[in-house]
């Protein structure tokens, strides 16, 4: 008996032991699961790190990104545009736009988000043809309404710039985020199709095509690039990685190859310096920045498309747009990339030791 006895505690110890064992295995996993995950952001740092330690030199100096300052854009109404009560001059009880006008004048009206404001000025252009037809010239009713027609229409252009730069979800566009993008680009198609759908629309307003505009589509439009959050993490990441790409590049320039290299020494610390580079640009950052750069080269000439015209006073936004330019975001990653690569291939060519 007392052996068997022994032989259950042996046993109850020997699971626990196991248990344990296991549960350390799957910690470690999920360490190493962890550290497989880092932000590229993160994965850069250690880069610079790395490299400043294999020169004894301190690590580069990156300045900070600050948000594209954006100015308020105003909706610029026409002098001659008239306050009027349309429900006050005319009873629209058969038209459309009886409704339209008592949901707009009311306190949520009046609070309405910038979506809604547009939909709000599409709809009664769409609404007011047939208003219209149902009134004599002649009247009051028909000269207000008629009057607000005309300068809704003159308005509309402007009033989709406001939501270019006052909705939430395309205002934030420009700003920074700390999220950042699956390596799957989790988010690129659907974007794409929503932010082409707003240039569509803004094609369609341009040209007057009112009655072919789905007003209603909108707010799913929004509702797709809330979801995905892949504007403001793309721009982000892109710019951030400009950045790093930039000081990192500048740091080595100043790194005297030839002593480096010195073939009557011992190229140890080359080596150690080509193992960084291998380690971190070429198997981590480089793969990861040709998705960003592929992504940026599909949704750059919607981004120009929307907001590229939108308004001149902002300069900054101007500049990240503007193609052909320096300053353009997407030729200014390529070129950063570009800049930090030669570095590489001079520093191969001089020290005569092979990237691979």
């Amino acid at each position: 008996m007392n052996h068997l006895k022994a032989f259950k505690k042996s046993h109850q110890q020997g699971n626990q032991t196991s248990q344990f064992g296991y549960l350390c295995s799957l910690l470690c996993c999920l360490l190493l699961l962890c550290a497989c995950t880092d932000k590229p952001a993160d994965v850069y740092l250690e880069y610079q790190q790395r490299l400043a330690n294999a020169l004894d030199k301190p690590t580069p100096d990156t300045a900070k990104l600050t948000n594209v300052a954006l100015s308020a854009v105003s909706n610029n109404k026409p002098t001659n545009a008239q306050q009027l009560s349309i429900l006050q001059l005319a009873q629209l009880s058969h038209c459309k736009l009886n409704t339209l006008i008592a949901e707009h004048n009311s306190q949520l009206g009046k609070l309405a988000s910038p979506a809604s404001q547009l939909i709000y000025q599409l709809q009664f252009i769409q609404f007011a043809p047939q208003c219209l037809d149902s009134l004599e010239p002649d009247s009051k009713s028909y000269q207000a309404i008629s009057n607000e027609l005309h300068n809704k229409k003159q308005q509309l252009l402007d009033q989709f710039k406001q939501l270019l730069y006052k909705d939430p979800e395309l205002k934030r566009t420009w700003q920074l985020t700390g999220y950042t993008l699956d390596t799957n680009l989790a988010g690129l198609v659907e974007t794409e199709l929503a932010l082409q759908s707003l240039v569509n629309l803004k094609q369609q307003i341009i040209q007057q095509q009112y009655a072919q505009i789905d007003s209603q589509a909108l707010y799913p439009l929004l509702a797709q690039l809330r979801q995905f959050n892949f504007n403001q993490a793309l721009i982000s990441a892109v710019r951030q990685q400009t950045q790093l790409n930039n000081s990192t590049s500048n740091f080595l320039a100043n790194i005297e190859l030839s002593t480096l290299c010195n073939p009557l020494k011992n190229k140890r610390q080359a080596q150690i310096l080509s193992n960084v580079f291998k380690k971190y640009y070429l198997q981590q950052l480089q793969p990861y920045q040709a998705q960003l750069s592929g992504a940026l080269e599909r949704l750059m000439p919607l981004y120009q498309a929307l907001w590229q015209d939108s308004s001149p006073i902002q300069p900054q936004l101007t500049a990240l747009l503007s193609p052909a330019q320096p300053s353009n975001i997407l030729t200014a990653f390529k070129e950063s990339t570009k800049t930090h690569v030669i570095w590489w291939q001079k520093f191969y060519k001089t020290c005569e030791i092979s990237p691979i």
